[in-house]
């Protein structure tokens, strides 16, 4: 997580099982009637390198949904078919690889990719070619700041997520002041700056921005502001790995106010690292608690059985194509310009919730879920937007 185009979401899912290596391809043109309409998404992502993991489980997200989809399909409906491109988590490879995703003309949608610059330097070129594109993980803010009619992303961004820390500080803990201590890097900065806009147009709560270097040696002059703040929360935004100790050192420093991080740390290896220190922090991602939600546990349940423990990159991957193939139902086309429109004003069901987008291709009302850690783990703990799909604790959900 040191290098922010690599980030989203070096973190997600830490803690679960390794995926198998290898992505079982979907249906190829051979498994369909010769009249059946074929619609093949283009995944791009990195597939080798070391990055490769969260591609294989992108891809073997996307695989298992089309799967689904072509074994319950009738003559009439379309087929489906995945093809890879692996772009190494390299930015020049993703530009060239972008283009290659673009040759077969069957392709409807593009799912990709993982990396910000990746992203970012594909996009345009699916742009000119007004190719749908589903960005299933990346959070960059920026992403979405082009005017680009055929980008979708289903995560919300870095500054969404620090807006959402910001009001439950304010609205929850009833927080007056808040040191908001953020690493240097993009990641660090866009989450901090949500949560301080927020407490600046509420002007209910006052923010001290404490930045950490990337390259940082020391934290003690980190602690001793902090410590100068007093504040009633302290909130991390960045990678955890760089945080750790500083989440440490302000807790070896007497300094007990409560804490929320951003998905920085929702990772088992940042959390372990902070050890004790840790306890009781809230820490929000876009993850939903897949064993809460019913809708959920039939992709668990295959995914498991084919591949093994879903992360997170598997289970937007599987999401993303869902609301690909959705699209296309709804409007009985292979067009790109009517699918970039579906997409825009569409409404798609998904194992998650519905799904929908804002005009400029961010998900409408996105979520946030808080986790709060305890003894090394994290525990489910709240929904920025309460979630119908996820069953509570309280009446027996889990």
């Amino acid at each position: 997580m040191v290098r922010r185009r690599r980030r989203m979401r070096r973190g997600l899912f830490a803690a679960a099982l390794v995926a198998c290596c290898c992505a079982a391809p979907a249906a190829s043109l051979a498994d369909f009637e010769p009249y059946t309409k074929v619609i093949t998404i283009s995944l791009v992502a990195p597939l080798s390198g070391d990055e490769r993991q969260f591609g294989i489980d992108l891809s073997n997200g996307v695989n298992l949904a089309v799967d689904e989809t072509n074994e319950s399909r009738s003559l009439t409906d379309f087929g489906w078919k995945v093809q890879t491109f692996d772009d190494q988590a390299d930015p020049g490879i993703a530009l060239q690889e972008a283009q290659f995703a673009l040759v077969d003309p069957t392709v409807g949608f593009v799912i990709g990719h993982v990396g910000a610059e990746e992203t970012a330097f594909a996009l345009q070129t699916y742009h000119e070619q007004e190719m749908p594109v589903i960005v299933p993980t990346q959070p960059y803010y920026a992403l979405t700041t082009h005017g680009y009619d055929n980008v979708f992303r289903l995560c919300p961004t870095d500054v969404d997520e620090g807006t959402e820390a910001a009001k439950y500080a304010e609205k929850t803990l009833k927080a007056k002041i808040v040191s908001v201590v953020y690493v240097k890097d993009q990641f660090g900065v866009d989450s901090a700056l949500g949560f301080q806009n927020y407490a600046a147009s509420g002007k209910q709560t006052k923010t001290d921005g404490i930045g950490v270097d990337v390259d940082m040696k020391s934290d003690k002059d980190i602690v001793a502001a902090v410590k100068a703040d007093a504040p009633d929360v302290i909130y991390f935004s960045g990678p955890g790995a760089k945080l750790q100790k500083v989440l440490a050192d302000i807790r070896a420093a007497g300094i007990t106010a409560p804490a929320i991080a951003n998905d920085g740390f929702y990772d088992a290896a940042s959390i372990k690292g902070a050890g004790s220190a840790a306890d009781g922090m809230l820490v929000t991602s876009c993850v939903p608690p897949l064993d809460l939600m019913p809708t959920a546990q039939p992709f668990a349940r295959h995914y498991q059985a084919r591949y093994g423990q879903p992360t997170a990159y598997s289970l937007f991957g599987y999401v993303a194509a869902q609301v690909a193939i959705a699209a296309a139902k709804q409007i009985h086309t292979v067009d790109h310009l009517q699918m970039d429109r579906q997409l825009s004003v569409g409404t798609f069901q998904t194992i998650i919730g519905q799904i929908s987008f804002q005009r400029n291709g961010d998900v409408f009302q996105p979520d946030v879920y808080f986790y709060k850690a305890s003894s090394g783990q994290l525990k489910y703990n709240s929904a920025a937007v309460p979630n119908p799909l996820i069953i509570s604790r309280q009446n027996g959900g889990g």
